[in-house]
């Protein structure tokens, strides 16, 4: 598409919200994408064709407008998971969506930090910390309810499109917003399963009321209770409200305002100990696994409380048909408190599980201001799309450290096949902290991005942002006296970008040729999971390690090659790319010359791989979303690296002298996922998932200091898992689902610590009943 038409296509979506809902709804329908409020199988055949052309662009870009083309036609890897898919599968949170696009993975944190399936990593690096919503970063390590929001759009391959970021790429939530329409959706789920958990019922609730010709209302509300399919004694209870208005929708100038309020009150479950999973290093047939797959190792007081508030401005002015600018302040709260009991192994003589008490306490808050201008014009014969802007941004977080057990409470040892969760705390005294710490990091950032449009075949992406980086520790003893290095202050510089060409053979199809570059400054200590152990281990790195103030900025870069093609008359999106990530200037620490924490020198990271995606519909009423990535990852380091690491932790090393080739841990060779639906003449929609991960050596992540040699800690197997669903249109307005996970009632690990001690368990077969409303 023209640069200058598909920036009029975006300009007119205030106009287009005025559209029934019929009409938007077949507009996505015919164009392979699915518009928010509907299920992939709802369509309206009366309306025309010529009519929806500019609907299907718009619901198909992704939200940030520093995308200056049509997805088809970005140099780029971007997967856009839309609410009616992840909603009909029955997803509850930014994990769950997930099992949409290959390539992310998970890991359970070590002992000390244990993070369960909030930590994960995409194509091999860890992206925990390269959340956003609605374009603004989201710091703090939770699990993030998806009950308000639009879509999920996941960039892949490092890109500094928002700043300072992973290797892997960067997660964006789309937040929902008030419409020029009414209508009114309401889902109430039933959640069962055949082992001893216990019932589960959600429900929420999607209003929206258009007052007069252009202002609007929208209210999202969720109320969760009940138990964790497969697991004993876990919890999970929520509730939430999610206002948004906007005024002027038919006018020049537009604007949104919204904000909620989250409460999520759980009583975690931190998994098994390893010796129950067939396949990893510590597995005892005598743990009994899938007969004890139900037990649970925690303790009834435990807890995991999280408090989200958010609150969101924005203001939109057309100063032509060709030119927006747009203003978005962002401010977010995050506090989380947990108390738990994580089992650390088992005792095969004594047949016992041992344990131990953690605890975790932090609050995260960020300030943001966006203002963007978006324009296309035409310098001569050639076209151009714009996106150009400035950002500031402040985050800050405050957090207490505590030991293991001590004060927290001893748990002890429990029977593996009768855990007892009501079991006494010996020396148990309450949340009492050892030390406390703040991290507080302000950028300013300026960034343009054009698409030129040489002619019709040929096309030039590209931009640059420059971010100015400034970082702050704090790291004291409960009493307050300094630990660590005093007053942590690192002040950075960093340009991040991205250059692509593509060519158009045909209207529907592109090949394209890509580089991005991004930057991570040292100690972006806001969404990391350890930051609840004592001293330096809070901080992995900041003495002489990745995160020093005397370490490099690191640098990743992304070479990919690809094509995109629109088949059946765009009904549906298929895409192939070929990628190389690179991720350098990575500092290592270890004992040199008998000096522990000194300086070993600098490391290297790369993945490498294939990724195959399609996305759409093979016919109006045949769906799929789907994918799957061969990947290759290898470690690269110099022997002064091996040697300061051996003789930092002798026994990680054993016989192995050196780490150089080794691959990456948690990450798999081929990851791969399916998901489609078919919609019967009659009101049934009938749907199949698969989702499989390959085996994956287990080890220290990407971001840490020491290295595992592959093998030591042996490997997390493989796994794959079948979903179905059946759906029945009773009325235009009330439809039955019926969702049935883990089809084959798979037992497997879905995560594990760096050395297999301890697996977190995927999900057991369970059926979650819904009655889907809407008018």
């Amino acid at each position: 598409m023209n640069p200058i038409n598909y920036m009029k296509t975006l300009f007119h979506e205030s106009s287009l919200k005025h559209a029934t809902l019929p009409t938007a709804a077949v507009a996505m329908a015919l164009t392979g994408g699915v518009y928010a409020n509907e299920t992939p199988g709802a369509g309206d055949s009366l309306v025309e064709l010529p009519k929806m052309e500019v609907q299907a662009q718009r619901n198909r870009a992704v939200a940030s407008p520093k995308f200056t083309a049509p997805l088809l036609d970005t140099p780029q890897s971007v997967s856009v998971i839309p609410d009616s898919v992840f909603n009909q599968q029955g997803a509850q949170t930014l994990t769950d969506v997930f099992r949409n696009s290959p390539g992310l993975t998970f890991n359970a944190g070590e002992n000390g930090f244990s993070s369960a399936l909030s930590n994960f990593s995409l194509r091999g690096f860890d992206t925990t910390g390269s959340v956003f919503i609605d374009g603004a970063r989201d710091s703090g390590n939770y699990f993030r309810d998806v009950f308000n929001i639009e879509q999920v759009e996941i960039a892949k391959g490092p890109s500094g499109d928002n700043g300072r970021g992973s290797a892997g790429g960067y997660v964006n939530l789309a937040t929902k917003s008030a419409r020029a329409e009414n209508f009114r959706h309401a889902t109430a789920s039933l959640a069962v399963n055949e082992h001893t958990s216990d019932t589960s019922v959600r429900a929420a609730v999607d209003l929206n009321q258009q007052v007069g010709e252009g202002a609007a209302f929208r209210l999202n509300g969720l109320w969760q209770e009940g138990g964790v399919p497969g697991r004993a004694h876990a919890e999970k209870n929520a509730w939430g409200l999610a206002p948004a208005v906007a005024v002027g929708l038919n006018g020049q100038t537009r604007l949104h305002a919204s904000y909620q309020h989250l409460e999520q009150n759980d009583r975690p479950d931190w998994g098994v100990p390893g010796a129950q999973i067939e396949g990893m290093i510590n597995y005892n047939p005598s743990a009994r696994g899938e007969a004890n797959r139900a037990r649970f190792y925690g303790h009834l007081s435990d807890y995991d409380d999280v408090v989200t508030d958010s609150a969101l401005a924005r203001i939109e002015h057309d100063l032509s048909p060709t030119m927006r600018l747009s203003n978005q302040t962002r401010w977010s709260q995050t506090e989380r408190e947990a108390l738990y009991t994580v089992p650390t192994g088992y005792i095969p003589a004594t047949r016992l599980v041992s344990t131990q008490r953690h605890a975790y306490k932090r609050e995260n808050t960020a300030l943001s201001n966006l203002t963007n201008l978006a324009a296309s014009f035409e310098t001569g014969t050639i076209s151009h799309a714009v996106s150009t802007g400035i950002e500031l941004t402040r985050e800050k977080s405050e957090a207490s450290r505590f030991p293991n057990n001590g004060v927290l409470g001893n748990p002890g040892n429990v029977a593996v096949d009768r855990p007892d969760a009501s079991r006494p705390l010996a020396g148990f005294v309450g949340l009492v902290p050892l030390q406390t710490s703040a991290v507080r990091v302000d950028t300013v950032a300026v960034y343009a991005y054009d698409t030129v449009q040489l002619n019709p075949r040929w096309q030039i992406t590209g931009g640059l942002r420059i971010e100015d980086y400034q970082v702050e520790i704090d790291s004291n003893t409960a009493a307050g006296a300094s630990q660590g290095p005093d007053g942590f202050d690192r002040n950075d510089t960093t340009v991040s970008g991205k250059l692509g060409i593509v060519f158009k053979p045909a209207a529907h199809g592109t090949f394209y040729a890509a580089m991005g570059v991004a930057a991570l400054p040292p100690a972006s200590f806001l969404s990391n999971p350890d930051i609840s152990r004592e001293g330096d281990n809070a901080f992995p790195g900041w003495i002489a390690g990745q995160n020093s103030a005397s370490s490099k900025v690191q640098r990743s870069t992304n070479y990919e090659v690809g094509t995109k093609w629109e088949f059946f008359d765009k009904y549906l999106t298929t895409s192939a790319a070929l990628f190389r990530t690179e991720r350098e200037n990575i500092a290592m620490a270890g004992t040199v010359n008998g000096v522990a924490n000194a300086f070993a020198g600098y490391a290297k990271q790369i993945v490498q791989g294939l990724e195959l995606s399609a996305t759409g519909r093979i016919t109006p009423v045949w769906y799929v979303i789907g994918g799957v990535l061969f990947m290759d990852s290898e470690r690269r380091h110099g022997p002064g690296v091996d040697a300061a690491r051996r003789a930092a932790n002798a026994a990680d090393y054993g016989t192995r002298l050196s780490t150089n080739g080794d691959e990456l841990a948690f990450t798999p060779k081929v990851t791969g996922s399916l998901w489609t639906t078919y919609r019967l003449p009659f009101g049934l929609t009938l749907g199949a998932g698969v989702q499989h991960v390959g085996e994956s050596w287990l080890g220290r992540p990407d971001d840490a200091e020491r290295i595992i040699p592959n093998g030591n800690a042996g490997k997390l197997p493989a796994y794959t898992v079948f979903n179905a669903l059946a759906s029945y249109e009773l009325t235009r307005q009330l439809t039955l689902r019926l969702n049935v996970d883990n089809l084959t009632n798979e037992y497997y690990a879905a995560a594990s610590n760096w050395n297999g001690s301890r697996a977190t368990l995927g999900p057991s077969r369970s059926f979650l009943l819904s009655v889907d409303w809407k008018l």
